[in-house]
Parts: structure tokens; sequence; C-alpha cells
């Protein structure tokens, strides 16, 4: 076995320390990197992606991602053809509903219509097809014919069977404990028999918010807004029931909702921490235990190993804070998890 971990890539620093750090990224071992698309808080998906491409030489890379709401399903098309030009065979593409992206406009985000509609329209233009745009047919003129897998972001039961019955693969940010993962895997697998496909033929691939600290104690505390956000605030109506964990009715403080840009991807992170303080300590802790790998980086390296068990070799790493780079999270995989995974015979060496 060979356990595949990708970095989430923040676009909120310098182009030029971007690049910095993806290299970086490349030589801890990471096998690819997913640069965040949300156009009023991070430089330019596709421009980054084109940079990377250059200047790197083995790294997956992804828009992590991109949506249909702030470009066109042929822009798109044509924006991951190109990059994928600079890094051949090094490339996919993966869309969803486009959550920050649409917020910070005043937009919401993307329908399953939409969602549909988009990944079948870049599926077929990146084939070489002719799409019918309301009456005129068009196609990509520049097609290199190279196949660029598209994967479809998914966190509700019913875009995961889409991702089953529609893309090529699926990044689902649903949390990482047994009753999760076996839950959303029936619901990938629910859409893909719609499609006469089976969950071998997927590439699934978990999203995981990530939290290393030389304590438990303290990477539960940085990991706050995150698991407050999506698990007491929006995850919590899909997952809880499934994750074995029994909130609590909260009232939820006015001063959470004056959080820019929201909880999980906050500017100020401290005060984001501070604003979570109607949770207590002992939900966060289930929370954090049941959405992601957050602890010392030991205990990632054997929570991961866990996993493995349940089939989950394919991981995409979140680290927390959207305004600040994962120069942390980087150093922890590179001299703790990547070398823990290593000799447990789950990682190839070198």
């Amino acid at each position: 076995m060979n356990v595949r971990v990708n970095l989430r890539i923040p676009g909120t620093a310098p182009l030029p320390e971007l690049v910095r750090l993806v290299q970086d990224v490349e030589a801890a071992g990471f096998d690819g990197a997913g640069v965040l698309d949300s156009q009023m808080i991070s430089r330019d998906t596709f421009v980054t992606l084109g940079q990377l491409a250059t200047r790197t030489s083995r790294l997956t890379l992804f828009p992590a991602v991109t949506n249909p709401l702030t470009r066109h399903a042929s822009v798109l098309a044509g924006a991951i053809a190109t990059v994928e030009e600079l890094a051949p065979g090094r490339i996919k593409f993966v869309v969803g509903s486009g959550y920050t992206s649409a917020s910070t406009i005043g937009r919401k985000a993307a329908t399953l219509a939409d969602m549909r509609a988009c990944v079948r329209t870049v599926k077929s233009l990146l084939a070489g097809e002719t799409v019918d745009f309301d009456g005129t047919p068009g196609r990509l003129g520049y097609g290199s014919g190279r196949r660029i897998p598209v994967l479809m972001a998914a966190s509700g039961p019913k875009a995961i069977e889409l991702a089953g019955e529609i893309a090529d693969g699926v990044l689902l940010l649903v949390g990482l404990n047994r009753g999760i993962v076996e839950t959303a895997l029936s619901h990938l697998e629910r859409g893909a028999r719609r499609a006469g496909r089976r969950l071998h033929d997927l590439e699934i691939v978990w999203a995981v918010r990530t939290a290393t600290a030389a304590t438990t104690a303290e990477a539960r505390r940085l990991a706050r807004p995150t698991v407050v956000h999506w698990g007491v605030l929006r995850w919590g109506g899909y997952w809880v029931e499934p994750s074995g964990i029994r909130l609590p009715k909260f009232d939820v403080p006015e001063v959470v909702s004056r959080i820019y840009p929201d909880l999980s991807h906050a500017q100020d992170w401290e005060a984001a921490i501070a604003a979570t303080a109607f949770v207590p300590d002992d939900i966060v802790a289930q929370l954090c235990d049941a959405y992601g790998l957050i602890g010392t980086a030991a205990d990632c390296a054997r929570r991961i190993g866990e996993m493995t068990k349940l089939g989950v070799e394919n991981l995409y790493i979140m680290p927390l804070e959207t305004f600040a780079l994962p120069v942390r999270e980087v150093t922890a995989f590179r001299d703790v998890v990547f070398p823990g995974l290593q000799a447990a015979g789950l990682r190839d060496g070198g």
C-alpha cells in the first residue's frame, strides 16, 4: 500500500512565496498540491497553477476547488487544458459549489443542477467533444488528447451521489471516522450504480482538516473555528448521526457571524477561536476526533494508519488557516508523519 497525501495551498500569500512553499512541499514528499480558488481572498488559481507547473517536476496539481459560478464551464475547461500543457500528466480538475467564492460576493453556492451541467461540459470539452451552448456548438481548439481527470468536491449525501454518477472521482469533505466513512461510501456507491459503475472505477480523495501541534490540547484549541463551523453550524446536519456524536442545542452568539469571511476561513484566527467559547471543550474534542487529523504529528500518523483499514488511501490535507501558509504541516509530515507511515509499510520510502 502507498497512501497518497496531497496538501491544500491557500493563495493568500504573494505568488513568489507560494512557489517557494510548493517547492518545499514537493521536496518534503507530498504527492500533490491543491490551490484554493476563492477570488476575493486568494491569488488567481490558474495563474498560480501555471507557475507551479513550471517550478515542480513530480507533484500532481489541481484547483481545490474551483466552481461554476465565477467562471463559465468553457473557461474552466480552457484554463485547465492550458495548465496541463505545462505539466503533462500531472494535472487534474476539481470543481465544487464555490462556498467562499459565492459568499464573499453576496451570491449563493452552485446548485446540484449547476454542478451536473458543469462537470458534463468540462468532461466533454476536455475529451475533444462538441458541446451545445444554448444552440451554439463549441469545442476546444487546442485539446491535447491526454486525459485530465475531472473530480467533484462533495460534502452532502446528494452531492456525493451525483459525483459517483457523473465524475471521474470525488473529493469528500465529510469527516474521518468509521461511521462517516462507511456512510459516505454508501452514498457514493449508490450514485455510481446509477451510471453502471463501481467504487473501484472512481478516484476517492478524503479531504481532512488538519492541525499539528506540540500537544493534542493545543491542536484542538487551534481547530476550534473549523470544527465548530462545520460540526455545529453546517456539517452536523448530515454527519453527526453517523459520526456517533450527540450535539446539544447551542445558542450561537452574534459575534460568530461577524468573523470574516466566515469562521473556518477567518482572517483573525485567534478572534475566531475566542468566538467559539460557547462550545465546551469536550464537544470540540469529539468533533476533532471525528472530523480530521488533529493532534500531534505522531497522532496524525497513527490515525492515518487506522483509517487505511477502512480503505482510506488518498488524502487531501487541509491545514486550518487560510491566511497563513502551512509551513508547520509541511515540517510535521516531512519529519514525523511520512517516516511513521513508511515504518508501518503504508507509504513508499525515498
